[in-house]
């Protein structure tokens, strides 16, 4: 997942899972500053912050961390083509101005904001939503789950947290 922010900040999650039963998972964070360099600069960080750059291909990006074999499962996940250059392919566009972790145990999606039900689909803490659009106190997300279906509704604003890495990880 990937999306450019209104002040030209490059937001990404990267998690990729291996094996069926006992799976094994890599997952961390990203974050840049869109500027004109390519590669561009970003932050990736799940438990420590390493450096890295994505670049624009063809049909996607190239990201590139040299320590992102060190994140967390990614060692047994990744090869070694992460500390050189992995190619990502574009699977969707989306219209995201950011992404944005889930805090709360549950947030229901609501049709319409200012809505407040316990009833319908919900998402989790810990799972990354795409922002589609941010109104006082509510949050229009999408999330798309493992099965690649997207579900799109309202939250209250105090249920996310923006991607950032902690300031012990700066």
């Amino acid at each position: 997942m990937v999306a450019i922010t209104p002040d030209h900040k490059v937001e990404g999650y990267f998690s990729e899972e291996l094996g069926e039963g006992v799976s094994r998972r890599c997952a961390f964070y990203l974050q840049g500053q869109l500027d004109d360099a390519s590669p561009m600069r970003v932050t990736t960080w799940k438990r420590q912050a390493f450096p890295g750059s994505v670049a624009a291909t063809t049909d996607g990006i190239e990201l590139r961390v040299p320590k992102g074999q060190e994140h967390p499962g990614c060692g047994s996940v990744l090869g070694p083509e992460i500390s050189t250059g992995l190619s990502l392919s574009r699977t969707a566009s989306k219209h995201w101005i950011g992404l944005a972790t889930v805090s709360a145990e549950r947030a229901y999606l609501q049709k319409n904001r200012g809505e407040d039900g316990s009833r319908g689909p919900y998402i989790i803490k810990g799972d990354v939503v795409g922002l589609l659009a941010s109104q006082p106190g509510w949050a229009h997300v999408e999330f798309t789950g493992d099965d690649e279906r997207s579900h799109i509704g309202w939250i209250r604003q105090d249920q996310i947290n923006p991607l950032k890495p902690s300031d012990s990880l700066r």
